[in-house]
């Protein structure tokens, strides 16, 4: 009978932990809920605020507020799209928060990381005491893979130095330990959508600006009496300053140093 009782005062005890632990989940979850949804208002605030103002040069330098044009390709369609990136420096705890409308995959978000960490150097300040907050805008596309860490670089040191990025410019490049700028994937797709959204520079990774892209063809076939199309791609060698001749300037960049120079005022 003791041995029964003691197992029964066990199995509430063990019930007990349970159901404190359940609350206490439930009090950490909320409170992250709470947290994730004055981000987004802020957030909400701040793409607001830019948009109305419609130019970077109408907000005050020292806002702490930097906004970079971005450069993707749509997985479905695979063409080029532009957006931007606004980034805001505020008080706050060491944290980088980052919007999920439209949704940022893990490889981006890891870029973004490594983007405030190679900016933090760059610029010798230390951001312990602040928050970064980076809010993509890029027609509700998903925001995927590390091609758009050399922009966000850029705008986070814009903020952090109270400067001006270039808004008729844009680089598609990751940004990797030191600074350097990876090489990415669908340059030429991104420097048409580039071009036909106005921009007079388009900066790649050193030894991208001569590239191999598929063309798209179509073949007729006539087979007793039928008649039917096959398409394929051809490969085709472009030097892509020579392609975009007259419409927009191209550049290569190895260093984040090396965009500064082009995009930051």
């Amino acid at each position: 009978m003791r041995k029964l009782k003691t197992k029964i005062k066990h199995k509430n005890t063990l019930i007990g932990l349970l159901f404190l632990l359940l609350i206490l989940s439930n009090c950490i979850f909320a409170h992250v809920y709470h947290q994730q949804q004055r981000i987004i208002e802020e957030q909400s605030d701040i793409i607001a605020r830019l948009t109305h103002e419609r130019a970077l040069t109408r907000i005050p330098p020292s806002s702490g507020v930097g906004c970079a044009n971005i450069v993707a390709v749509r997985s479905n369609t695979n063409t080029g799209v532009m957006g931007k990136v606004y980034v805001k420096i505020k008080e706050g705890s060491g944290s980088v928060l980052i919007n999920t409308n439209p949704f940022v995959e893990p490889t981006t978000q890891h870029s973004v990381r490594e983007a405030v960490e190679v900016a933090e150097h760059y610029t010798s300040m230390n951001l312990s005491g602040k928050d970064v907050i980076i809010y993509f805008d890029i027609n509700g596309s998903v925001i995927g893979g590390p091609s758009a860490g050399a922009a966000i670089t850029t705008a986070v040191i814009a903020a952090l130095e109270g400067k001006e990025v270039r808004q008729d410019a844009v680089i598609t490049g990751s940004i990797e330990e030191g600074g350097y700028i990876g090489h990415v994937a669908a340059i030429f797709e991104k420097a048409i959508a580039a071009e036909c959204s106005g921009m007079r520079l388009f900066l790649v990774p050193q030894g991208q600006k001569k590239l191999t892209y598929y063309e798209r063809r179509t073949k007729e076939h006539h087979l007793f009496g039928f008649s039917f199309s096959t398409t394929y791609y051809e490969p085709k060698e472009i030097d892509l300053g020579e392609y975009m001749k007259g419409k927009m300037t191209v550049e290569e960049v190895s260093k984040i140093e090396d965009v500064l120079s082009y995009l930051i005022r």
